[in-house]
């Protein structure tokens, strides 16, 4: 079994500087269930915020999630209060 998937976000994820769309905001959520998910940009937090964090159900699912903005120079993991 795979133990980490990687995405880039822009023109794979979601279209350049888009929102994901439903169709992609289930699959990406059913996958957090199974897997391991990094996603990559060159975009900063802000971006990943609008373009995917703020179409995702928070929910104990994102601890399989990680970000890597700016190309891979910073990288955040979900953590609950």
């Amino acid at each position: 079994m795979k133990k980490l998937i990687v995405f880039d976000l822009d023109g794979t994820l979601a279209e350049s500087k888009s929102a994901i769309d439903a169709e992609m905001v289930t699959l990406l959520s059913t996958l957090l269930d199974v897997v391991k998910v990094a996603i990559i940009s060159g975009g900063a937090l802000p971006q990943f915020q609008k373009q995917v964090l703020a179409h995702l159900q928070q929910s104990d699912r994102l601890k399989n999630l990680s970000l890597l903005p700016t190309s891979g120079t910073s990288f955040y993991q979900y953590q609950r209060d």
